[in-house]
């Protein structure tokens, strides 16, 4: 099924688990966001943006999407992998990059658990089958213009999203079928981060789900031709909890996302330098 791919929004990482965020920069995907010599007149200036932990305050809530974790990584499979043999370097520095991010998102995890008190559960095992239940939650609730259980659901980005296309449809029948999974849901990224007010964090995970998908659509009680059609999908899908005034909310889902290139380690490595 066609789906929303969100990428991660402009952020203020120190590769520690606390995090710091700054204004959203996307809704369906990323949103890209002279002087006389006389007479001399003043300049009107733009009232400076909140930061995100005094709108925290003000709002006392946390917002439901702020966007993927910084420097996510997820291992690219089949033909986007660097060959070891074709080209090595690439391959390297994508196995390093690896262990690297394992490390991190794990240390992230330990500081995460240690926000509150008593401390948090992480129950990793729980990760991919609730990641699959939300996956067809989401998508069926869309075939059938649930937006109730769209907003329970899911983040604020992919339920606008979800909206906006529901609205459009103007009478349009919509059917999302499931018939199978192709192989087992896996976890690629399992990350938390500390966010700048006490007892706040942020939890979110990818796992790849592989599946047999068919979307059919009617109009006038008629079949619209060439929809219907099972095909195998590949989905990244993130899942995020908040983490609230030491309270952990319930899982919902945040997108989906793409696998890490060489050109975003790239441009990762030029934002270090």
């Amino acid at each position: 099924m066609a789906h929303c791919v969100r990428r991660p929004v402009a952020c203020v990482y120190q590769r520690t688990p606390t995090c710091t965020f700054q204004a959203r920069q996307f809704s369906k995907a990323h949103v890209l966001l002279a002087v006389a010599k006389a007479p001399v007149t003043l300049e009107r200036r733009t009232p400076k943006q909140p930061s995100m932990k005094i709108a925290m305050k003000e709002q006392m809530e946390m917002p439901t999407d702020m966007g993927l974790l910084p420097d996510t990584f997820i291992m690219p499979t089949g033909a986007n992998k660097p060959s070891i043999f074709s080209t090595p370097r690439d391959r390297l520095k994508m196995e390093w990059r690896r262990i690297k991010s394992r490390v991190v998102d794990f240390g992230s995890l330990i500081a995460y658990k240690w926000i509150p008190k008593p401390r948090l559960k992480l129950r990793r095992r729980q990760l991919a089958p609730t990641a699959v239940a939300l996956h067809g939650q989401m998508y069926t609730a869309f075939a059938e213009g649930d937006t109730g259980t769209l907003r329970k659901i899911c983040a604020d980005g992919v339920y606008e999203s979800f909206k906006a296309r529901i609205a459009a449809r103007r009478g349009e029948k919509v059917q999302w079928t499931l018939h199978k999974h192709t192989r087992s849901a896996r976890v690629v990224s399992d990350r938390a981060a500390r966010l700048p007010i006490e007892g706040a964090g942020l939890r979110q995970a990818v796992v790849r789900i592989r599946s047999r998908q068919s979307l059919t659509r009617w109009r006038d009680g008629q079949k619209v031709q060439g929809t219907g059609q099972e095909k195998d999908v590949k989905e990244y899908v993130v899942i995020q909890k908040k983490l609230w005034k030491g309270a952990e909310d319930r899982w919902m889902v945040w997108g989906t996302t793409e696998e890490t290139t060489m050109d975003h380690l790239s441009a990762e490595e030029r934002r270090f330098r």
